[in-house]
């Protein structure tokens, strides 16, 4: 299964490849050509592994200050964004 992580304009592509090969590897993580996007390949039907990307992404997306990215699992795509306390969303 691969897991790609599409980087909105101004976000730091190389940041987040640095942060998802500590956590998977540097012969899990490749970065796209073209498109600003890192993708990450893991073991079919890895709850675990997708657990973890989504939690390294969050992590990013916080230190970076991007509002969100966008996740494809597969042919499944998924909004990702930055955390914020309930309180503000009042």
């Amino acid at each position: 299964m691969e897991m790609r992580i599409v980087v909105p304009p101004g976000g730091n592509t190389s940041g987040l490849a640095d942060r998802l090969t500590a956590a998977f590897g540097a012969d899990r993580i490749c970065c796209g050509d073209r498109v600003e996007e890192v993708g990450i390949r893991m073991e079919e039907n890895s709850d675990r592994a997708v657990l973890l990307a989504v939690d390294v992404v969050e992590r990013w997306l916080d230190h970076d200050g991007c509002g969100t990215a966008e996740m494809w699992l597969g042919e499944n795509s998924y909004r990702l964004a930055r955390w914020a306390p309930v309180e503000a969303w009042r």
